[in-house]
């Protein structure tokens, strides 16, 4: 089964793709927010054409552990898109995916523009891997 991952920010999604065995993410780029009707439709037709069976939303958890008002704003999200695609949705921790995603664009070798080009895809990728590892050990 092939999963897709989100890491929702305001004014970008970041996307991650598993393959087909559902073991290795990769970083599948990035929607840019301009309204929601766009969100949606473009994560629709995502979903169409890469064959998802679930998709994986990265839940912005404080440190302290508790849910805020991202959480909330990703939860809401979560349940507008339910209603319009045919895939399960499920939550994944994304405490520090940022920072790691951007240790790892520095280590390798990106710098300024490219680490923000990158940045949303990569931590989307970080969220989804794991997500199947996770997954992978429960089995």
């Amino acid at each position: 089964m092939r999963y897709l991952a989100l890491d929702l920010g305001r004014k970008r999604i970041g996307l991650a793709l598993s393959d087909e065995t559902g073991l290795i993410s990769s970083p599948a780029g990035v929607i840019q927010v301009r309204h929601s009707e766009q969100v949606f439709t473009e994560i629709e037709s995502l979903v169409k054409q890469n064959e998802v069976g679930k998709l994986i939303i990265g839940l912005p958890i404080q440190l302290n552990g508790r849910e805020g008002i991202e959480a909330e704003r990703a939860r809401v999200f979560a349940a507008e898109l339910g209603g319009r695609i045919s895939v399960p949705v499920d939550f994944m921790d994304e405490r520090l995916s940022s920072v790691e995603a951007e240790r790892r664009l520095i280590d390798s070798g990106k710098r300024g523009q490219k680490i923000r080009d990158n940045i949303d895809a990569t931590a989307a990728a970080l969220i989804l891997q794991t997500y199947l590892d996770r997954e992978r050990r429960r089995k």
